[in-house]
């Protein structure tokens, strides 16, 4: 038996979708999900670019371009903003969801309806930043939803902010869905699975932060 498995109920009733999940044979009817994800992802990615989210490191030059140059600055750091929108959206769902398929030994399409769930959270987190870089001016590295305000209290090291700044309550938030889901899913110990998570997790945030550091400093 195959039934398609209300994808925002996961978010709020955790409980009741993995039941859903165990007693079902197959998941079906996730492509559309991929697809509304995905847009969401390359809207959300352009009304940041709208907003010069993400360009506090070169703006300090911006004064120095003709207003062709400054025309040809934006329309590059929109498309490159739109289409990491659409790149990062199908890494998010589809890496995770291969990944822990290798090790957790669950059907492959129950992992991938679960990541879809953790990248909404992702994708709510982008969007909350939004208005917080609008209203407060604080750049990602400042989010107060992350550690990154704490880390620049005690050191100036740029990859430590950043990878500090990559652990967020929203990650947390992913983390612990993820753990529901996958401890009901999976056969394997409670203990193993939530290590596997958080080696995962931070495993990624630091190859975010090494990437940040290394284009701030190409740029500076």
């Amino acid at each position: 038996m195959s039934e398609r498995v209300p994808l925002f109920r996961g978010l709020k009733q955790p409980q009741f979708v993995v039941y859903q999940l165990g007693k079902e044979e197959e998941v079906v009817g996730l492509w559309k999900p991929v697809v509304w994800l995905t847009l969401a992802s390359i809207i959300i990615a352009g009304i940041s670019a709208f907003f010069g989210i993400g360009s506090e490191y070169v703006s300090r030059s911006l004064p120095d371009l003709t207003r062709s140059g400054y025309e040809a600055y934006q329309t590059l750091f929109a498309t490159g903003q739109v289409t990491w929108g659409l790149i990062w959206i199908l890494l998010a769902i589809f890496i995770p969801s291969l990944f822990f398929w290798t090790i957790l030994e669950v059907d492959y399409r129950k992992l991938l309806f679960v990541q879809l769930i953790i990248t909404m959270i992702f994708l709510i987190e982008k969007l909350v930043f939004i208005p917080v870089h609008l209203f407060l001016g604080i750049s990602a590295e400042s989010n107060i939803f992350s550690l990154g305000i704490i880390a620049q209290t005690f050191t100036s090291i740029e990859l430590i902010i950043f990878l500090l700044a990559n652990i967020t309550l929203f990650k947390v938030w992913a983390i612990i869905l993820t753990y529901k889901y996958y401890r009901h899913l999976s056969e394997r110990s409670p203990r193993f699975i939530i290590w596997t998570l958080i080696g995962f997790y931070l495993f990624v945030a630091v190859i975010s932060s090494l990437l940040s550091y290394i284009k701030f400093e190409n740029i500076i």
